[in-house]
């Protein structure tokens, strides 16, 4: 991490074993003293990057703890909800059956009420029948009525009439 993206100090970038000699013209002066300010500086780069690392690595583990914290509600959710979906499941199928149990019944009922709707039609014609023979009957009581108010009439009329005719018998055999 100290060198990341620095090319190496080293002028010469491999290593060469000690026991061979080198001519003079493959000398390779030595690389210049670091100056202390340069050292500083690259200590102050490490030290930053190190406090950034060290700041991002808190954020992981903050973000790490909380994650762990959901992952761990979570699986306490998923518990629950594996203990509660098999009541919920019986319920459902409870009442499930009660309903087909409930429509199967009323199916029964309703093919057992089919010859009695076929009675109440008939029943509905007989009444229609009835209403309209009653409507006869009342039609021909009030005709009669009017006839035996009529009769009623005339019958007082014959009555005096009758009175007066034995009237005119009683002058007639006193005469």
């Amino acid at each position: 991490m100290a060198g990341r993206n620095r090319s190496s100090r080293h002028i010469d970038g491999y290593r060469v074993s000690r026991d061979v000699p080198r001519s003079y013209i493959e000398r390779v002066p030595a690389p210049l003293p670091i100056h202390p300010a340069a050292l500083e500086e690259e200590l102050e780069l490490q030290r930053r990057e190190m406090q950034r690392i060290i700041s991002d690595n808190r954020m992981v583990i903050d973000d790490n703890t909380v994650l762990q914290r959901e992952l761990s509600a979570a699986k306490e959710e998923i518990h629950r909800l594996n203990q509660v979906i098999p009541k919920i499941v019986s319920e459902k199928e409870s009442q499930s059956r009660e309903l087909l149990e409930r429509g199967l019944k009323l199916e029964a009922e309703l093919r057992a009420s089919e010859p009695l709707k076929s009675e109440v039609l008939q029943l509905r014609a007989e009444i229609q029948k009835l209403n309209t023979l009653r409507q006869d009957l009342s039609a021909q009581v009030q005709s009669l009525t009017k006839d035996v108010t009529r009769l009623q009439a005339e019958n007082q009329q014959l009555n005096s009439m009758r009175a007066d005719i034995d009237g005119l018998h009683k002058e007639l055999i006193e005469a």
